[in-house]
């Protein structure tokens, strides 16, 4: 029992002192993909949820991401990545993204839509972003009833360059948000609070336009997170959002064994 107790111990307080400085609740994340697979047709959902995947056009498993492995996609090829998510009015769309090349018209970072078909009608973009052949992110939102909304277009990204690109759709609030690097760059109104239902997404593509680059750690979650929960995605999904819950449950057990 002594031994089990310090085994306990030590694990609970390495994981400790490893805890980001501001937390973020996994029971509020719809789907978290890593892409540290390595090989196959199928992205993993990390979060737990089973919304698994599915590689389409092959893009490419490689070791460089920004954490671990991730994928790289060619515009050319329409790579893209097809997921199945639960719809939520408020909503956090994150990744890390790294582009090589500008197509002659757009490349996508992601393209949140109704059906698992719908991709290539900018009418069925209800949450979207790319990169404009400028080099200038953009976005879309398409709130119930309330036709398309564009984000301004502020920010330039360099190429070969990591960006953590992200969009807060806060329905409470009634705005929606663009962050690069958890920096605020864009904001629109968010007109009644409610988004058009949607249950797919396309990671790394928008309409019919493809990534062209790197992509990395991708998360959705059901609500809007603040300023610090992105700087707190920031620093690796899989230590600061995912296994969070399991120190949690370790200091319950922790807890139950000092009883």
């Amino acid at each position: 029992m002594k031994i089990i107790y310090k085994m306990l111990a030590v694990s609970f307080f390495t994981l400790l002192i490893n805890l980001p400085s501001f937390s973020v609740d996994k029971k509020d994340v719809i789907g978290a993909w890593l892409f540290d697979e390595g090989k196959g047709d199928v992205a993993k959902d990390s979060s737990g949820n089973k919304n698994d995947g599915k590689l389409i056009a092959s893009p490419e498993w490689v070791k460089n991401g920004k954490f671990g492995g991730c994928l790289q996609y060619t515009a050319a090829k329409l790579h893209n990545v097809r997921v199945p998510v639960t719809h939520s009015d408020s909503l956090t769309v994150a990744m890390w993204a790294n582009y090589e090349n500008l197509a002659s018209n757009n490349i996508g970072l992601i393209h949140i839509q109704a059906g698992e078909l719908d991709g290539g009608n900018p009418d069925t973009k209800i949450v979207g972003m790319w990169v404009e052949n400028s080099s200038t992110l953009w976005g879309r939102i398409i709130p119930s009833g309330a036709g398309k909304v564009n984000f301004p277009k502020n920010e330039k990204l360099k190429a070969d360059t990591w960006y953590h690109i992200s969009m807060v759709i806060d329905s409470e609030k009634k705005k929606a948000t663009q962050y690069v690097n958890a920096k605020a760059v864009g904001e629109v109104e968010y007109k009644g609070g409610k988004l058009t239902k949607f249950d797919f997404a396309n990671i790394g593509r928008q309409g019919s336009e493809s990534w062209d680059g790197l992509l990395d750690e991708v998360i959705i979650f059901n609500k809007a997170v603040s300023t610090d929960e992105l700087k707190t995605v920031m620093k690796g999904i899989e230590q600061n959002v995912l296994l969070v819950e399991a120190t949690d449950k370790l200091a319950i057990t922790w807890a139950k064994v000092k009883q």
